[in-house]
């Protein structure tokens, strides 16, 4: 692992849940494989591909959007879409996945010039991407649906791992950002689904 490497991920691992900048939430970073990782943070909407090469740091947010069974129509719509808003927004750009050809953001940072500020606007692009790219698209709904969900899978999680309630509602109130009265709705939710 280089410097920059190093660099990155301690960026992204170090930090507190009250910080005014992205890069500064304490993202819980989890190695995929050589050189591939994940990381996230509940009060970002994304999950975060990390993929170090030789000269770059890629940042990949892959959707659940799937443009492959799409007719050929919609598949148009959708491309011309993300080919104009990539003319219209900086640093970040929509690209196609593989398989599922789902859709994906994406920002390709040079290591020989990155730093932990460049690496902090490279998040923020990402997260503007996601809000313009889901109004543009009309998922706003699938999107909040998906986010919560998000969101219970975590508390659960907290919940199984014997959790106290007020470490959860520090969880939902400091980590994810809700107000205390739809945080205690939310665990009282989760807690008589269990």
């Amino acid at each position: 692992m280089d410097k920059v490497e190093a660099n990155v991920l301690q960026w992204l691992t170090a930090g507190r849940d009250d910080a005014s900048d992205i890069i500064d939430l304490p993202w819980r970073v989890e190695e995929i494989e050589k050189n591939v990782f994940y990381a996230e943070h509940p009060s970002v909407p994304m999950r975060l591909l990390v993929i170090f090469s030789e000269n770059f740091v890629h940042l990949i947010v892959p959707t659940t959007v799937e443009t492959a069974e799409m007719s050929d129509e919609e598949r148009l719509e959708v491309y011309e879409k993300l080919l104009w808003l990539n003319d219209k927004l900086n640093m970040m750009k929509y690209s196609i996945g593989e398989e599922k050809k789902n859709i994906h953001l994406r920002v390709d940072l040079d290591k020989s010039t990155l730093g932990k500020e460049e690496f902090n606007n490279a998040l923020v692009a990402l997260v503007l991407g996601i809000l313009v790219g889901v109004k543009a698209l009309g998922i706003e709904e699938e999107f909040i649906e998906k986010v919560m969900s998000r969101i219970i899978e975590m508390l659960v999680y907290r919940i199984q791992q014997g959790a106290s309630e007020e470490e959860l509602l520090d969880f939902l109130t400091k980590t994810v950002g809700m107000d205390i009265r739809d945080a205690k709705e939310l665990l009282e939710i989760v807690e008589n689904s269990l």
